[in-house]
């Protein structure tokens, strides 16, 4: 027996999800059949992306301004070179994202190590929508957690940002925070997705299994891959529809997960 849930969502007599080319989600036609129990998110590309106004003053020595669609569409860009490579390369990372940004030929060389300074500073902002996503999804009673390769400062980043924290009622006053369990910083921890030990980290926080978990991230090579070798069902925002796969579901951001995750009041 089935009963409606959501947009494109089913779900049968037993609270089990089914998920089937839903609106918002693109690439395949059965993404998963569990229950979900928990959401986990990586952080950048899904609740912080580079700030494009920082991109401009480093790039402004070449010359170049792109607007702030461009400085995302160089984001997305850059982290489907590592997918396409199969590994880690950000040199050929960033120099898709000069390319993106309009940098001339003669000049990407130049520009790779502004590039990189942006992306090895705090100089990120939220995801227009994410805080919005975070507290729809916790409302509805679903526990939370970042997995996010990061440089030791990724817990702060996210509560200075207003997005979310661990302990909300640390938080400055007037700010409706979203509750995570665990910002888990690759940095902190020492390990990095893909490896799956890092999502374990997270599943033991939140006390539950890796089946009935979704896992949220911008990669194929970090995040795709990763998720499924922890047994998490991953999700890819890729706004720009970039990713040729399709064994994977994909969303042009967080807020279109939400309707298919809670229930429609």
């Amino acid at each position: 027996m089935l009963v409606g849930f959501g947009g494109g969502f089913m779900v049968d007599a037993h609270g089990t999800t089914l998920i089937q080319d839903p609106p918002g989600l693109y690439g395949v036609r059965s993404v998963f059949e569990l229950p979900v129990h928990a959401v986990l998110l990586d952080a950048g590309g899904v609740l912080l992306l580079p700030d494009p106004s920082a991109m401009r003053r480093a790039l402004s020595e070449l010359g170049v301004t792109p607007d702030d669609d461009t400085c995302r569409r160089a984001h997305y860009a850059s982290t489907r070179e590592i997918d396409r490579l199969g590994e880690v390369d950000w040199v050929a990372a960033d120099r898709v994202a000069a390319r993106v940004l309009g940098v001339p030929d003669e000049r990407v060389e130049d520009a790779l190590a502004p590039i990189s300074s942006v992306y090895l500073s705090d100089s990120w902002v939220p995801v227009t929508g994410a805080t919005h996503a975070l507290l729809a999804l916790q409302r509805a009673g679903m526990p939370l957690a970042v997995v996010s390769n990061a440089g030791g400062t990724m817990e702060h980043q996210l509560l200075s940002h207003r997005i979310c924290a661990v302990d909300p009622s640390g938080a400055p006053t007037g700010d409706d925070f979203a509750e995570v369990a665990v910002v888990v910083d690759s940095h902190v921890v020492g390990i990095e997705k893909p490896d799956p030990r890092i999502f374990e980290i997270a599943l033991a926080k939140l006390g539950v299994g890796s089946a009935n978990a979704v896992y949220v991230g911008d990669t194929v090579h970090f995040d795709v891959v990763g998720a499924r070798a922890a047994g998490l069902a991953p999700v890819h925002v890729d706004p720009y529809e970039l990713c040729p796969d399709d064994d994977h579901p994909h969303i042009a951001s967080l807020a279109d997960l939400v309707p298919h995750l809670v229930p429609a009041s």
